[in-house]
């Protein structure tokens, strides 16, 4: 049975594209519009990593976001990686759905207190989460976490080395995470692993992150 969610997702050429019905709550580190927003949209574009748009990615996701003529405010990521390899996961229980979605390059491996390198590979796990509840603030940055953490474990689970030391990775140089949520009335005031939330964010992630290894090429995921 196919499941219904409140927004709508598609994949235009290069370009990964989430559009709510409304504004939602999105935090994130994201190259255009990182931070706490509410957005309409949220894209994430894969590019040419010879391309000037790498220099300038506020310019460039900007002027993606009028040429496809979405809603704005919109919340832009950047990758490297083919939208061939994009993984989508969705989970329902009860009343709550959670749909996460994950490219996931290795090129750009690193483990966290690496040295840092300034010479940037074409690598980069970039996670998008919608939840069709209410999240606080500080429930936002709780889910943040939750998402880190279950890359993390998948990385390890995997055990993807860092490319510049012997350590496991905890991801690549180029991350981004962005976890969305409608505003209103609260419904959720933590997302910690306590919680019934952070399990199923946890679980989603970890699958959608586990099938993203496979696709990457990593054997025994």
């Amino acid at each position: 049975m196919t499941m219904t969610t409140p927004w709508i997702a598609r994949v235009h050429e290069r370009t990964l594209i989430v559009a709510f019905p409304s504004p939602y709550r999105v935090l994130s580190w994201a190259s255009l519009n990182g931070g706490l927003v509410e957005a309409r949209t949220i894209l994430n574009h894969q590019v040419d990593i010879h391309a000037s748009s790498v220099l300038e990615p506020q310019a460039s996701l900007v002027a993606l976001a009028q040429s496809l003529g979405v809603k704005n405010p919109t919340v832009g990521l950047m990758t490297g990686v083919l939208m061939d390899r994009l993984v989508r996961t969705t989970l329902q229980v009860d009343a709550v759905i959670l749909e996460c979605f994950a490219t996931v390059g290795l090129s750009n491996a690193l483990a966290v207190g690496d040295q840092a390198t300034y010479s940037e590979r074409p690598g980069t796990i970039n996670i998008i989460v919608v939840c069709n509840h209410p999240l606080v603030p500080p429930a936002l940055v709780e889910a943040v976490q939750i998402v880190t953490e279950a890359k993390v474990q998948a990385l390890y689970a995997a055990q993807i080395k860092s490319t510049v030391s012997d350590t496991f990775a905890t991801g690549t140089g180029t991350d981004c995470v962005a976890v969305a949520c409608p505003p209103g009335a609260p419904t959720y005031q933590y997302c910690g692993k306590h919680t019934h939330l952070g399990e199923l964010l946890g679980r989603v992630v970890g699958q959608a992150l586990k099938e993203g290894l496979r696709r990457a090429g990593v054997k025994g995921t």
